[in-house]
């Protein structure tokens, strides 16, 4: 389905205030804070590792719908935890079921009881920025589970000839904040390169979704899970 340009301009323009939303929040604190700072080691956050990851996802109200996102790892902020963050993206359809309830409820407040509504299809996009703290065991082994929570951002845009238009349309394109859990293992294969596989829930006001997604890193040098230098 063709998204019309004003549609993608309004799109965009979410996306970008999305984008400006998480950079106010993971910029660097005010003088006032800079003892905070240096006790979880933001000071000393990079990028350790870079990966591309492709998956599934299954939203409530929607179909499954394939999925890709990117992840960045920024390495420690204590023994144990790790700060990460990541961005997603996937497209997909309501239920059939869903639309035709909601085209329904539509017919029975026609006036004219010769009208019909037709219950044409539905399709929601959403592109996500999220943030988390890991939970990684540091131990030497290569192969290592992990725990993780954050918050992300949707930026949510729906499209279709039924509610093309109307406050439904209006309602659906939104920009809302979300928490999510995560879970999964990471193996490092050699030097530079490993491989994670995870499962993810995420949870924002009316929508719930479940990812399982799996994916390859590229590591700069440092070696996952080792503990942040002294001071």
């Amino acid at each position: 389905m063709n998204c019309a340009p004003s549609s993608r301009r309004h799109y965009a323009v979410r996306a970008i205030s999305a984008i400006a939303l998480i950079g106010a929040c993971v910029s660097r604190p005010a003088a006032a804070q800079d003892g905070i700072v240096e006790r979880l080691n933001l000071d000393k956050l990079e990028i350790t590792s870079l990966g591309v990851f492709f998956g599934h996802v299954v939203p409530s109200q929607l179909q499954t719908a394939n999925l890709v996102a990117v992840q960045a790892d920024y390495g420690n902020v204590s023994r144990n935890w790790r700060v990460i963050a990541g961005a997603s993206y996937w497209q997909s359809q309501f239920r059939h079921e869903v639309v035709q309830a909601f085209a329904d409820s539509l017919h029975k407040s026609l006036s004219d009881p010769n009208a019909h509504v037709n219950a044409s299809q539905v399709t929601l996009y959403d592109v996500t920025f999220d943030g988390q703290l890991r939970y990684t065991p540091d131990y030497s082994g290569e192969l290592k589970p992990f725990l993780g929570v954050g918050f992300a951002a949707h930026v949510i845009n729906a499209e279709g000839q039924l509610i093309k238009g109307t406050f439904v349309e209006r309602a659906l394109d939104d920009i809302a904040a979300g928490i999510f859990v995560t879970g999964g293992i990471a193996f490092k294969i050699v030097n530079h390169l490993g491989v994670e596989g995870g499962v993810r829930g995420d949870l924002l006001s009316g929508f719930r979704s479940v990812q399982v997604r799996a994916g390859a890193s590229y590591y700069f040098g440092h070696v996952r899970g080792s503990q942040p230098s002294s001071p």
